[in-house]
């Protein structure tokens, strides 16, 4: 967990729930609220995030997720509005799984 301004709020946590030294799941609070904004994701485990996902009204359903399945940087595909859970399985970093 990283508090970058001291407020007690991780504004980024970074985890690698494999202890392979990549990074599985990294989840940032943009505005400082304590919640989840944007989470990405190793999916496929190749040491690369490849799924990202906006949680603008903290819910903990993602408003929007860009998939990138060919790693070139670039989103392939966009699934919008509620498609599925949130990276991590909250909007809270503080109960992400």
């Amino acid at each position: 967990y990283l508090d970058v301004d001291g407020d007690g709020h991780a504004e980024t946590t970074l985890i690698d729930t494999d202890g392979d030294g990549y990074l599985d799941t990294v989840l940032v609070d943009v505005n400082g609220d304590g919640l989840t904004d944007i989470g990405g994701v190793d999916t496929d485990a190749d040491g690369s995030i490849d799924l990202v996902a906006v949680d603008t009204d903290h819910d903990g359903i993602a408003d929007v997720a860009f998939l990138d399945t060919d790693h070139d940087g670039r989103a392939d595909q966009v699934v919008r509005a509620g498609d599925g859970p949130f990276p991590g399985g909250s909007s809270d970093p503080e109960r992400a799984s």
